[in-house]
């Protein structure tokens, strides 16, 4: 039995939505637009309990196909993680000095349906699925890590926002809530104490409000093997919790990924390629887009591109959709730029 299998038992006895549950998701959609991309912690975060634990478990089932045999010559997308497991040891990108941030930049690219409903108030709402009337708009975000990680972790949700085209029937008529209803609209920035924040809608343990990290990954760090097979064996026999503080780890979220100490984004890198049915599906200068198996149900192609001069994976995609993509920056900053001004506490 697969993940998607067990989380589909343990929703078996949910009770149905109401049609303005429904409508209450399609919005919470739109800012958790195009799957599981990125999943951003939210001042107003919903809950939305197994339903949400479903597209969880399908981005920890992306390693569950791999070949646990000896195998003859690397296949090309292999070698392509294999160079950057060994280019990402020695890279420096991930190393500020005291006082210094990283800072990762995602810049996603959407394209967005119009859903007419007169019964919404603005007349209906963007998602992601398509449409007669569609939207391309480009928005980006910004996550600074300090060196000293125990300090405030600073997320500027909304860096930038452009559309750059809306064509359709409803047009015009639609056009307004691109500007409401944006990604991350009414978060700007957002600081986290030592990477973690506090879900004020979860339900609360022993009374108290549960604590939960920002960089999901960081909390199997010291349990992940390094390894490459017994790292894949470790992922395959993970077992997701609902509600847990952290989400099911996965190895393709660039954020994530980035953040691992240098030793486990190797071992992760190797591990990818023990994956069946990968394959290098573009080059650009440094740049490898290489696609894999979403797992699980799914018969669709993810994309990560990795960066081979630094061995850090720098946008993402899907092979078989082209309705979301995006590009990650990494760089070092002495410190946080004007725009990011940390609310006072």
């Amino acid at each position: 039995m697969d993940l998607l299998d067990r989380v589909r038992d343990l929703a078996a006895d949910a009770p149905a939505l109401t049609e303005t549950q429904l409508n209450d998701a399609r919005h919470a959609l739109l800012r958790e637009i195009a799957r599981d991309e990125p999943r951003a912690v939210r001042r107003n975060r919903r809950w939305i309990g197994v339903a949400g634990l479903v597209a969880a478990s399908a981005a920890a089932a992306v390693v569950i196909g791999m070949v646990a045999g000896p195998g003859g010559a690397l296949p090309a997308a292999a070698e392509v993680f294999e160079r950057a497991a060994d280019t990402t040891l020695t890279t420096v990108a991930m190393t500020p000095k005291p006082g210094q941030y990283i800072r990762i930049e995602e810049t996603s690219t959407y394209r967005l349906g119009w859903a007419p409903d007169a019964s919404q108030a603005g007349g209906g709402w963007w998602d992601s699925r398509p449409a007669e009337t569609e939207a391309t708009v480009v928005q980006s975000r910004s996550l600074y890590v300090p060196a000293d990680r125990s300090g405030d972790w600073v997320r500027d949700y909304d860096e930038s926002f452009e559309v750059l085209s809306v064509s359709g029937p409803n047009a015009e008529a639609a056009r307004p809530a691109l500007v409401s209803e944006r990604i991350g609209s009414g978060l700007d920035i957002e600081v986290f104490p030592g990477g973690r924040y506090t879900e004020p809608d979860a339900p609360l343990v022993d009374g108290e409000a549960r604590t939960f990290a920002v960089d999901g990954l960081a909390c199997y760090v010291d349990e992940m093997p390094r390894d490459p097979r017994a790292l894949a064996q470790w992922v395959h026999d993970y077992e997701p919790v609902a509600l847990a503080p952290c989400p099911p780890p996965k190895f393709t979220e660039p954020e994530t990924f980035n953040l691992a100490p240098a030793d486990l984004r190797a071992a992760m890198f190797r591990a990818l390629a023990l994956m069946e049915g990968t394959k290098v599906v573009g080059v650009d200068g440094n740049i490898t887009t290489v696609a894999y198996p979403e797992g699980g149900e799914s018969d669709w192609m993810e994309t990560i591109d990795i960066d081979t001069t630094t061995g850090l994976l720098v946008g993402r995609g899907n092979l078989d959709s082209d309705r979301w993509s995006s590009r990650v920056a990494v760089s070092i900053i002495d410190a946080l730029p004007d725009t990011a001004v940390v609310p006072a506490r």
